[in-house]
């Protein structure tokens, strides 16, 4: 059995696709991964996988290389000849999917990680943008045989907006978190704060910037981190807070782990996610999150158990509850043992996987 996996960039494939493809690579299948980059072309063909560049942008509208997507999808999926087609993310779900439809492929599944900035933003454009989107999402999943969702509100309100079917859908906790190499390390720090994301408005960059701030004033050896390349916030716009030394810009890492390691509680204040990532790979190594009671955040952070739940958008919150971790250092290693219960519980990614490959292969 031969599977193509249609992703966007290949730092997707060699990172959070890495133990599902063992997983497929382990019941015998041929696998062959199409993205938009070939950053990571060598590390994904040391494991073994057939890989495939169409040169895109996920976050490209440009029509013309929209339009021709779908064709080049179809070349590489004819070239392939894949039993099995399997898309992640928008643009993969939608023209993936028609190519391989297009192309004959019988057995096609797609996951949705999060509806992203197309269902957060309410403006004029963005409504114009989501509206053409569901049209698009609705004639694609109606080719898909399942469709992945990694928390339940984001299958709600795809089914509300008709454009999957009930039957479709299959609720995963995320992609799930390599459970060995994101191991459990106790708090040995127990004033430093770290948040991991892109620098973008609906991460809550801002939002955490000023919680440091507002901390600093009551506990100025507090340590604020922050790990994260520029999107639509650039370092100028955070540059205020570095001068005044409320945050450390620390740039951007290959590996998380030793941050985690180095602080006490993780910040996520994201306005919306598919499933917090970063939470749980947090939880994993035995840190707290403290992070946004919104869809995609709220899965990975029982209030109260292994971290708390805060109004999105509300840095005193985020600042009350950093005050609180402070304040309460053995309360907050506890809050890291409980994400780390949950975490294998709830993320681990050999499990998850088992789950998804059953549906792939009809076990």
């Amino acid at each position: 059995m031969k599977i193509l996996l249609i992703c966007t960039t290949s730092g997707s494939v060699a990172n959070f696709r890495k133990s599902l493809i063992e997983k497929l690579q382990s019941e015998n299948y041929e696998v062959g991964a199409v993205t938009f980059d070939d950053e990571n072309r060598e590390i994904i063909e040391q494991r073994g996988v057939k890989f495939f560049c169409v040169n895109d942008s996920n976050r490209s509208t440009n029509p013309f290389k929209v339009l021709s997507l779908k064709k080049k999808y179809v070349k590489i999926i004819k070239e392939f000849q894949p039993d099995v087609v399997f898309t992640f993310m928008l643009k993969p779900n939608i023209f993936g999917v028609r190519a391989a439809k297009k192309a004959g492929v019988k057995k096609i599944y797609s996951m949705v990680e999060g509806a992203g900035d197309v269902f957060i933003n309410n403006g004029l454009k963005w409504k114009l943008i989501r509206f053409a989107v569901c049209k698009m999402y609705k004639k694609s999943f109606k080719r898909s045989e399942k469709v992945f969702y990694i928390n339940s509100d984001d299958k709600a309100e795809f089914i509300s907006r008709g454009l999957v079917k009930e039957a479709q859908c299959v609720v995963i906790p995320g992609i799930g978190v390599d459970l060995e190499r994101f191991s459990y390390r106790p708090v040995k720090n127990y004033r430093t704060f770290l948040m991991i994301a892109r620098m973008l408005k609906t991460k809550g960059v801002m939002e955490y910037c000023q919680a440091a701030r507002a901390v600093k004033k009551k506990y100025p050896d507090a340590v604020f981190n922050y790990l994260g390349g520029e999107g639509n916030i650039t370092v100028a716009d955070i540059q205020e807070y570095i001068d005044d030394g409320s945050i450390n810009y620390l740039g951007t890492t290959n590996d998380v782990r030793p941050y985690f390691e180095e602080c006490t509680v993780n910040v996520l204040p994201s306005y919306r996610e598919g499933l917090g990532m970063v939470n749980a790979e947090a939880a994993a190594c035995g840190r707290a999150s403290i992070t946004c009671n919104v869809v995609g955040t709220k899965d990975t952070v029982e209030d109260g158990y292994n971290g708390f739940l805060v109004e999105r958008g509300n840095f005193e919150q985020i600042a009350e509850k950093m005050i609180w971790c402070i304040e309460h250092p053995n309360e907050v290693g506890q809050l890291g043992i409980n994400g780390r219960n949950l975490a294998e519980k709830k993320f681990d990614q050999k499990k998850i996987n088992g789950i998804v490959f059953a549906q792939i292969s009809g076990v």
